[in-house]
């Protein structure tokens, strides 16, 4: 501690440094400052305490805590800029020290020590931030529809399906995936998949209304009534789901008001949150789930409302909207865009299979298709997306938080490529750096998880992702992942791969 000598001016902040014109005395006071005995005297009882509690340990006890302390860290992050997910703006040259799994401190280079002999990670000139957080996938899609069959109609086949997009996932920088909807396979699996990929956050099979005229699927839990919904309930959650998902759509019935809270009564009270996906109708069936109390809503319908109170009630209960406004870009403005040879690029151009490229071709080929004839009757999907965004941009004046999933999985949306959604995002008026927290501290409240992932600070899971580039002046930077960190562990992604030539 430097103690200021008696009437030394203290810069306070307001005028600039060498213009004290304001007159503001430091805290230690001056001459002719009444409180200067006062300070003086406080801060001398400070100092005093603070020397009793550092010498109520012997020495040795002392330096060996320190010594046991350092001997923890297993890895230093050093170098470049670091986006953390909580703050407005980067800074330069961090200190990341990681500790096993977990962030253990963070700090400016030559501020924070660094222990002799731990391997240090030096990224310079790159940008370090925390692991992306897809709040919206499906580990079984191919990105083609109902072609995805054709690729995935053994258990062997699904099996590897699976195994390749989780990797996918994790070499773009995705380091936890929410599965919102698939087999049991996904469950089974768990282990395998976080192993070669991202952390796992699995719904399993959907729940959906029972209705006698609808074929019963297998990525579906039929309910009738608050009794057989509750017990599908406690059997997902004993086969080991994180979540659950209920569908309410216009393929099905709505539940009542009482299907749906027993549903999500029995989920909380085992301390599950409940996704409910919504496409119609619109404010019937999101009013539903807002009285419920649902955790997410997925996909559009919320910003397709009339009623701003529903949009309001959202803000209050901290439901999370999980838009999912890829889909029309991927679906609708991709295919009239863009030709074959650039509709998949690097690096996820090299890594697919040379047969999953050419289904992706042909598919992208049926949409243009119907898109075109759709225009013929006045469709715009240009002007479709935009009005999503107004609607966006209403619900988050009003409260509403926003995470970020493209419906990793779905038609046209194979997975690799998550930063597509977060530079449609910055592309269409919001800042950078708000949808980078969108992909991961707001992608961790989704989950229920923001008190271990999210943002990198200590004591914080170690998931960092680290990209050739800034994306924040160009947010297509995000394709250019070179490193990923996740669960303290490193995945270095081939440099031939990371950036197209």
């Amino acid at each position: 501690l430097e103690m200021a000598p008696s009437g030394a001016r203290v810069w306070c902040g307001g005028c600039p440094p060498g213009e004290e014109r304001c007159g503001t005395r430091g805290s230690y006071g001056g001459d002719d400052d009444p409180l200067a005995g006062t300070m003086n005297m406080r801060t001398r009882l400070l100092l005093t305490a603070a020397l009793l509690l550092l010498g109520g340990l012997p020495l040795s006890e002392r330096l060996r805590a320190n010594d046991d302390a350092e001997a923890e860290i297993t890895l230093a992050l050093i170098g470049g800029w670091l986006i953390d997910g909580n703050t407005p703006l980067p800074f330069e040259n961090p200190v990341i020290l990681i500790a096993g799994n977990k962030i253990k401190a963070v700090g400016r280079l030559g501020r924070v020590r660094i222990p002799t002999g731990v391997n240090v990670i030096d990224v310079q000139g790159k940008f370090i931030l925390p692991g992306l957080i897809d709040a919206h996938a499906h580990l079984e899609g191919l990105g083609l529809g109902e072609r995805d069959a054709e690729f995935t109609d053994t258990p062997e086949k699904l099996r590897h399906v699976i195994l390749q997009n989780a990797r996918l996932d994790l070499f773009s920088g995705v380091t936890s995936v929410r599965d919102c909807g698939s087999s049991e396979l996904v469950l089974r699996l768990r282990e395998q998949i976080e192993a070669e990929g991202p952390r796992l956050f699995a719904s399993g099979p959907q729940f959906v209304k029972r209705d006698p005229t609808q074929p019963s699927l297998p990525l579906f839990l039929e309910y009738d009534g608050a009794k057989v919904a509750r017990r599908k309930v406690r059997e997902q959650i004993a086969k080991g789901i994180d979540f659950v998902k209920v569908r309410l759509t216009r393929q099905r019935p709505l539940p009542t008001l009482e299907e749906l809270l027993a549903i999500v009564n029995e989920a909380h009270r085992a301390g599950l949150k409940v996704a409910v996906h919504v496409d119609a109708p619109h404010d019937e069936a999101v009013r539903l789930a807002v009285m419920a109390g649902a955790d997410t809503i997925e996909h559009m319908a919320p910003l397709r409302t009339y009623d701003d109170r529903l949009l309001l009630e959202m803000a209050r209960r901290n439901i999370i909207l999980v838009p999912t406004l890829y889909q029309i870009q991927a679906q609708r403005v991709d295919p009239l865009e863009r030709n074959d040879e650039d509709l998949i690029e690097p690096p996820l151009h090299n890594r697919l299979p040379a047969e999953i490229l050419q289904a992706l071709t042909q598919r992208a080929a049926l949409w243009r298709r119907n898109v075109l004839e759709w225009r013929t009757r006045g469709y715009d999907p240009k002007r479709t997306l935009r009005e999503a965004f107004r609607s966006l941009t209403r619900a988050r004046l009003l409260g509403v938080k926003v995470a970020l999933g493209p419906d990793t999985g779905s038609d046209l949306i194979p997975h690799g490529r998550f930063y597509k959604e977060l530079v449609l995002y910055a592309n269409m008026g919001i800042s950078p750096i708000e949808v980078i927290q969108m992909a991961t501290r707001l992608g961790a409240e989704a989950l229920g998880r923001e008190k271990e992932l999210g943002t990198i600070e200590p004591g914080k899971l170690a998931d960092l992702i680290v990209v050739d580039g800034d994306p924040l002046l160009d947010p297509e930077a995000l394709r250019h992942v070179v490193l990923v960190i996740k669960d303290g562990r490193v995945i270095e992604v081939p440099r031939h791969e990371a950036k197209s030539r």
